[in-house]
């Protein structure tokens, strides 16, 4: 998590500047799911799907990552956070993307990515 609007008590700031939201983030738990099948198809720019998992009753805030309905990875868990009360409060979001680490013929071992709010 790299960019955030909060105010100093850790609340999300008014509505009205939700649009600025533009949180750069990594997805976690990569090698977990269907990642080793779809990397060489993905590349910087590409969308990416966000949906809650509510299966984990232990963790409530959990979003997994989609790929052309690919589950890759879940959001960081500090990023999980503040993107499920958006999702909670109807704001759509999108994830793009941004960056990817990976070995010459490996799977990779890194993926960051940029989440935003969309507000009218």
């Amino acid at each position: 998590m790299r960019q955030l609007n909060i105010n100093p008590k850790g609340q999300l700031v008014s509505q009205a500047l939700y649009h600025n939201l533009g949180i750069l983030t990594c997805v976690e738990d990569i090698a977990k799911y269907d990642m080793i099948y779809i990397y060489h198809h993905m590349s910087v720019g590409d969308e990416l799907r966000l949906e809650r998992d509510y299966s984990n009753i232990f963790q409530a805030n959990q979003i997994e990552v989609f790929f052309k309905g690919f589950k890759i990875g879940m959001i960081s868990k500090k990023s999980a956070g503040i993107i499920c009360r958006l999702m909670d409060k109807g704001i759509p979001v999108s994830a793009s993307i941004k960056g990817m680490s990976k070995n010459k013929y490996m799977p990779l071992n890194g993926l960051d990515i940029e989440i935003k709010a969309h507000v009218n």
